[in-house]
């Protein structure tokens, strides 16, 4: 290895001594512009063979060649999930997004054309995906985390309830043109006691002691496993990540699916380790049902003759009395004591 570190340095030595001494050489085409996005020409960006009319450079600074028409989304924001119009005749689709003015962008599928920016009543809070149209494509349902709602902690709030930012978005799509406008705005609030505690959510201990629903800065009783962490902070058993670190009050609704005969809605509630079913038939839609399910459930299909659901989770299994939590946050990694 030693050797190998040697060569190297002595191969740049030898090149840096012939550059020092021919000075031609020295004297190079400047670098050019580096623009991120779609660059028009080769002095606005890198000149290089490419099959692309516009070589794209990533904010890195790394030139891309990606496959297909790119779909331009603006700046601040990140693309998570993606549905298809099922009305064809409109050739369009939505992005959901993040950290964006809008929450969903619709863009014609054969040209990659914008076609249009949308946020619910005016909030645009996004979420991780979550996003689904029903078959005979006059919605578009898609999750909303409660971003508005950061500020409003749970010490601010005597009645819970009303700081649940956490809902489902559903807009009345446009049979010709694939547009959006407001139709239903429906509320999936987090279970949590009163100190944001999940109700849903037992805590054993290597002794069965039930924790959960203690205050914070409550002594934990003897036999009490240890608090979780997600990597940076404690989260004592029973809590999520977003009631302990900025007590902010949201079911974190996630994956969205629709059943075949478009009467029902099933959303993830990411930090109510539950699945929530939604009446579509009624107006305007409501929750009516709510079934634990895994620990931090993510996506959700329906079986094609509606009777199954098909939940992803990331956390493992339900806690059983006597299991010694190790790790915690509302989604216990249980582990032989």
């Amino acid at each position: 290895m030693s050797r190998s570190n040697s060569r190297i340095n002595c191969l740049l030595v030898v090149l840096l001594a012939a550059g020092l001494s021919l000075p031609a050489l020295a004297q190079s085409v400047p670098f050019p512009t580096y623009e991120v996005g779609a660059n028009q020409n080769g002095s606005q960006g890198p000149n290089y063979p490419s099959t692309l009319p516009n070589p794209w450079v990533v904010s890195n600074g790394q030139i891309i060649t990606p496959a297909g028409t790119q779909v331009y989304l603006g700046t601040t924001t990140r693309a998570k999930a993606i549905a298809l119009n099922p009305n064809t005749s409109t050739h369009t689709a939505a992005v959901l997004q993040m950290g964006a003015p809008q929450s969903v962008t619709i863009f014609n599928t054969q040209t990659g054309a914008f076609v249009q920016n949308f946020k619910f009543n005016s909030d645009k809070d996004g979420s991780d995906t979550g996003i689904a149209y029903t078959s005979d494509g006059k919605y578009l349902l898609f999750s909303q985390d409660g971003d508005f709602m950061y500020g409003a902690v749970i010490k601010d709030w005597p009645n819970l309830a009303e700081a649940n930012g956490g809902f489902v978005a559903i807009a009345s799509v446009d049979p010709t043109t694939g547009m959006l406008s407001n139709y239903a705005q429906v509320g999936v609030p987090m279970a949590i006691d009163a100190y944001g505690s999940l109700t849903n959510v037992t805590c054993y201990t290597s002794t069965g002691y039930q924790a959960n629903g203690l205050p914070d800065q409550a002594p934990l009783p003897a036999g009490v496993s240890p608090p979780g962490t997600t990597g940076s902070f404690n989260i004592p058993c029973g809590k999520t990540v977003t009631t302990f670190s900025d007590e902010t009050v949201t079911s974190y609704p996630t994956g969205i699916a629709i059943s075949p005969d478009n009467k029902t809605a099933y959303v993830v509630l990411q930090n109510n380790d539950s699945l929530a079913k939604i009446d579509l038939t009624q107006t305007p839609p409501v929750k009516v049902g709510e079934v634990r399910v895994g620990n931090v459930p993510h996506t959700v299909v329906i079986s094609p003759d509606g009777t199954k659901a098909y939940v992803s989770n990331k956390a493992g299994r339900i806690a059983a009395e006597k299991d010694f939590q190790e790790y915690s946050n509302g989604t216990p990694v249980v582990a032989n004591p």
